[in-house]
């Protein structure tokens, strides 16, 4: 049976051909510019369907083994060429919508052993490279977690039933009516106005909780005061009709709604909003307690949207956050799935719920 997968999907196998083929992997900077630091790589291990594949670079030939075992050996010259291959398939799946096959290239992964397309969702690792590491003079093996700019924008926190936000409509003048007002308020672009039709009532959105208690638990794992930030910004966010998250930090260091000190220079909001977007794309999902670890413990993998690939190593942390945080933006998941962006009543009191979602741009 043929593998069908979309384009971020395909994007993870090509990661895997290109590695092979180039035998290294270049580090970039924030701009996805690429630098000339590079880690050569030796060898790469996929989590297959029911077993673990290593291919491990010897020249020009890769030896691909199962527990020691070697089953095939194939010429990194076929892994350029398949590799080139691939993103064309890639760049045409722009004008196709889900997931497609590509027949063309099913004898060349039955000769390499490969049964499936994407990691399991669950690990934040896509795959496992053996790096020689300049940093330490060592040979670990790293999980990285890949990202695709070769098709439609990715996400890098997922809304779900678990990233919503719950706040209190704060104003003694609000009633039912008002609420029904609110509600009717219809387009594409209803969240924002609804938002906007609430404060322009003379009513102020207060941030109440995260809704559910385990990414509350989460997003205090990494500071104590990120669910009242995250819950300024994202209201913020939606009544300036501004979702870019760099400038979402410029304005909660300009409004600095929980007092800090800024006279000496200390970025914090900036810092905490670095350290979620980091725990997100290594290691943390919102809806599983998180323990601080990182399943991808390497760093990230960029696949440009010329082929390139980009590598953001753990050791150039700064280089990470800098890409994550100039690259990605707040975005409103569909309301009618997360029950967001209504106003309800409760115990006599009104709330309104929006969710949590980060997409890159």
């Amino acid at each position: 049976m043929a593998l069908k997968g979309n384009k971020g999907e395909w994007s993870e196998l090509y990661v895997l051909f290109k590695l092979l083929a180039e035998k290294k992997m270049h580090a970039g900077d924030g701009e996805l510019k690429k630098l000339d630091v590079y880690y050569p790589v030796l060898n790469v291990i996929r989590s297959e369907l029911n077993r673990n594949m290593e291919y491990c670079i010897n020249n020009d030939v890769v030896l691909i083994t199962e527990d020691g075992e070697e089953v095939a050996r194939v010429s990194t010259s076929d892994f350029m060429e398949q590799s080139k291959s691939l993103f064309s398939y890639i760049q045409e799946g722009f004008k196709r919508n889900g997931a497609f096959e590509i027949p063309s290239i099913n004898d060349f992964l039955k000769k390499i052993k490969c049964e499936k397309i994407k990691a399991k969702s669950m690990d934040k690792s896509d795959i496992h490279v053996v790096i020689h590491d300049y940093h330490t003079g060592m040979s670990p093996k790293l999980g990285f977690s890949i990202k695709s700019d070769a098709g439609s924008s990715p996400t890098l926190l997922n809304a779900s039933n678990a990233t919503t936000f719950v706040y209190e409509v704060v104003d003694g003048s609000f009633d039912d009516e008002k609420m029904n007002e609110v509600n009717a308020i219809s387009g594409k672009r209803k969240m924002q106005d609804r938002v906007n039709a609430i404060i322009n009532m003379g009513c102020e959105l207060k941030f109440d909780h995260v809704q559910n208690p385990t990414f509350g638990g989460n997003l205090r794992m990494i500071d104590s005061c990120l669910p009242k930030i995250l819950g300024w910004m994202i209201a913020d966010s939606y009544l300036v009709r501004d979702m870019n998250i760099n400038n979402a930090v410029e304005r909660i260091r300009n409004s600095n709604p929980l007092g800090y000190n800024l006279a000496e220079g200390h970025d914090y909001y900036g810092y905490k909003l670095k350290s979620l977007m980091v725990c997100s794309a290594l290691g943390m999902l919102p809806a599983t307690p998180w323990n601080g670890r990182y399943d991808a413990t390497g760093g990230y993998i960029v696949v440009k949207e010329d082929g390139d690939i980009i590598c953001f190593h753990l050791y150039d942390r700064n280089l990470l956050e800098d890409y994550l945080f100039n690259n990605t933006k707040f975005e409103t998941p569909k309301s009618e799935r997360y029950e967001i962006g209504s106003v309800y009543k409760f115990d006599g009191k009104y709330f309104f719920n929006l969710s949590l979602q980060i997409r890159f741009k």
